[in-house]
């Protein structure tokens, strides 16, 4: 029966350049059993087509954004959600006077100023250090939590999107699209916008995740060609 296996990208899928080679020949096993491989990232469309184009990996699906974009392998767009316009203003009002570089994501493209994008599906504030990027974002996640999710994200960042969509809600339109079964969906990951799918599908982790997302998961595994081996 197909099984889809959906993996977060940095620090998951790519930890380095042997690794990630050792995934792919994992991947193309898996997919040639007629088994279905997904991207989940938080990256953008530009950040992930860098990526794709070093690399050169097979998928079947990916997920950006942290959920808010789903794209085939055929580059079309399937699903595309955006941040409600008076909740961006108000995000904005919040972040005056921070002194803090602040990026706007449409479908394709990113822009410090928010006047010069289409829709935003992703905010993306750039902070000092982890400890202040988590308090922001739980601050956040307090007083807007009903409309957007704010996680803390490598590189000391706060990355926002709409409440109405995570990782694992797009897994369901993908599952329900190919027809498979919830009990057939593995996903792997590492940090705080992996707990969605780690909890609603069988989740594994990174040996060097969050522990929030330790405490959901199934087990650890040291790589994603580990969790194929379990799984295939």
């Amino acid at each position: 029966m197909k099984k889809i296996l959906v993996s977060d990208y940095d620090q998951t899928f790519y930890l380095n350049d042997i690794d990630i080679e050792k995934n792919k020949e994992a991947v193309d096993k898996f997919q040639s059993k007629s088994n279905l491989f997904v991207i989940a990232t938080g990256r953008s469309y530009t950040d992930f087509m860098e990526a794709l184009t070093e690399y050169k990996f097979n998928y079947d699906y990916i997920i950006l954004n942290h959920g808010m974009t789903i794209i085939n392998k055929d580059n079309n767009i399937l699903i595309n959600y955006s941040i409600d316009k008076s909740i961006i203003l108000k995000i904005i009002d919040d972040l005056k006077g921070a002194n803090k570089i602040i990026y706007f994501y449409d479908d394709f493209t990113e822009s410090t100023e928010y006047n010069l994008v289409k829709k935003v599906v992703k905010i993306n504030i750039k902070y000092d250090s982890k400890d202040i990027a988590l308090n922001i974002s739980k601050q956040f996640n307090i007083k807007y939590g009903q409309y957007i999710n704010a996680y803390c994200v490598p590189l000391n960042d706060v990355e926002i999107i709409a409440s109405s969509i995570n990782k694992a809600k797009s897994i369901t339109f993908i599952a329900n699209t190919e027809q498979v079964l919830k009990s057939n969906i593995y996903t792997i990951g590492d940090g705080y916008n992996d707990i969605e799918m780690t909890k609603n599908f069988n989740g594994y982790c990174m040996k060097e995740s969050t522990s929030e997302l330790k405490k959901k998961a199934i087990s650890e595994v040291a790589s994603v060609s580990e969790l194929i081996e379990k799984i295939i």
